[in-house]
Parts: C-alpha cells; structure tokens; sequence
C-alpha cells in the first residue's frame, strides 16, 4: 500500500479555500508545499510505528515495514507462517516414546495450504503440524516446569530437585 500524503495536502489546500485574502492564501500555500516534504516524513515516521506496533501484537504471525520504492514509500504487510516466524516459540521436547495418536479436523483449503507449507519446509504435514503446535505451546506456556535446566520426568510427574538454603 502507497503512503500517499495528496490527500492530506489537499485537506489542507480546501481549507485554505476559506482565507479570503488572495496574497494571504498564496503565502499558505507557498507555506504548506515547503512543508510537504515533513508532513511525508511525519506520515511514514507514524505508519512505522504502527507497523512495529503491529509486528510486536502479532508475535510473528505478521509482518508490517515500510519500504521505499520508485514511487515512494509503501506499507507491506504479510502473514508469516509459523515455520517461517521470527520470532518463534521454544520448540517443547518430549519423549519419543510416548507418542499419542490425534484425529484432527481440518477444512479441506487449511489442510492444503499447511501441506503446502509442509512442502516448502521440507518435512512431512505430520512433522510440520507438530512442530507448529510445539512452538504455539511453547510461546504461551515458557520452558515446562522443572526442564529448564534439564531437571525433571517426561511423563505427567514433574518436580523440581536440589537443595533450598
């Protein structure tokens, strides 16, 4: 998407409109098109910030920058699918051995486009849907507890050992 500041000069050339006096008006104006280039710079400093704003709430499902073209500044805005993230989640590790079978219902287009994805990352729908779902419950729930530091059972038990002084 363009950044395109006319519409918001020309807001301003309409209120102009309103000054009576021409020589008054004509010196506005000068006024207003020396100041078109910080009214832009303005305009992009704020859709910056918005879009890291955006960057940051999305927790790299999106990704918003303001990049600059031939003709000028634009927004881009893109998903990021969850292989791709940023910033992803910690992978949760758990024992292979304990490995639980899921029926899991999908629309028809998701399951095609997570296959497609699965594809792109080189790994088969299973891995990549297991991974995913591994970085989504490590990013909401943090390291498990009492395996931060390699402590711990895999299974339902978990506690936490050493000596409390």
């Amino acid at each position: 998407m363009r950044i395109d500041i006319a519409p918001v000069l020309q807001a301003f050339d309409d209120a102009l409109a309103l000054v009576e006096d021409g020589e008054q008006r004509a010196r506005l104006q000068r006024v207003l098109r020396a100041a078109s280039p910080a009214v832009e710079s303005a305009a992009v400093g704020l859709v910056r910030a918005a879009a890291a704003e955006v960057n940051e709430a999305s927790a790299g499902a999106v990704r918003a920058e303001v990049v600059h073209t031939a003709e000028g500044p634009e927004l881009r805005v893109e998903a990021v699918s969850p292989m791709e993230s940023a910033a992803p989640g910690p992978d949760l590790e758990f024992d292979a051995s304990e490995i639980e079978r899921l029926t899991l219902r999908l629309p028809a287009e998701l399951k095609e486009v997570a296959a497609v994805a699965a594809e792109q990352a080189g790994v088969s729908l299973n891995a990549w849907l297991t991974r995913v779902v591994s970085q989504e419950a490590g990013r909401r729930r943090g390291p498990r507890r009492g395996h931060e530091h390699g402590h711990g059972e895999h299974g339902g038990s978990q506690s936490l050992k050493g000596w409390i002084g």
